[in-house]
């Protein structure tokens, strides 16, 4: 296998500055991907978007905490992913509850008649054994597309064993091992989270070896970091 880029953005549709700022770093950038949330203040105007740019990839961005549900008024647990995943780890009530809005969610998406390239999650609870579990019942042996699993890799040379990026790794490479779907070999930006940095993407490029490999985003204003950072991407060789 050649080696394979692609710059995803998250929370497209969380609200309009973002959903502006995603086709913009894709029009005027190198953006490749976003992750549509559904349910949300601007979802109908990001599905609009990528209907009127359909080379434009589109996945679904599954949400459980931190957001608006679609099948409840707000999540018992807030805003927290650490109580979402612990509320699921306790409570078959939780459970119960996260069940039946990923059904939801995921039904709500195929009702935009975007194709769904990949799956990945706000906070990455797709990686949490109870939702993944859920999501592999949802999708059905029949979706082709890939799923955000790949070995979290740092642009930082030095973090702490226990760094919330390094758990969010452990996770993943778990549910990586049962996946039958394609997941990328690596991930990149968790230490760069709204912090994205072109310097350090292109020495990451150009290093890698084969395979397929992603660079997440969350460009949140035509100004912000991630935005910027992508706009001077724009002419980077991705082979």
């Amino acid at each position: 296998m050649k080696k394979q880029i692609i710059f995803v953005a998250d929370d497209f549709g969380m609200n309009s500055q973002i959903n502006e700022a995603i086709l913009h770093a894709h029009l005027s950038g190198n953006l490749h991907a976003a992750a549509l949330m559904i349910g949300q203040s601007e979802t109908k105007e990001a599905i609009a978007m990528a209907r009127t740019h359909p080379q434009f990839q589109v996945g679904w961005h599954l949400h459980l905490n931190d957001s608006f549900p679609v099948t409840l008024e707000k999540w018992p647990w807030g805003a927290s992913p650490a109580r979402a995943g612990l509320s699921l780890s306790l409570s078959r009530k939780s459970c119960a509850i996260v069940q039946k809005e990923i059904a939801r969610q995921w039904e709500l998406f195929q009702e935009t008649g975007l194709p769904c390239q990949f799956v990945n999650s706000h906070h990455h609870l797709h990686a949490h054994p109870t939702v993944y579990r859920m999501l592999v019942e949802v999708l059905g042996p029949d979706f082709t597309g890939w799923i955000r699993l790949g070995r979290v890799r740092f642009f930082q040379s030095m973090l702490p064993l226990l760094s919330t990026a390094h758990m969010i790794d452990t996770l993943f490479q778990r549910e990586r091992k049962l996946s039958t779907w394609r997941t990328p070999d690596t991930l990149w930006g968790l230490d760069r989270l709204f912090a994205m940095k072109a310097d350090e993407v292109r020495a990451a490029v150009s290093a890698l070896p084969d395979g397929f490999h992603e660079f997440l985003f969350h460009p949140r204003t035509l100004s912000c970091p991630d935005t910027q950072c992508l706009l001077e991407l724009k002419s980077l060789p991705m082979d």
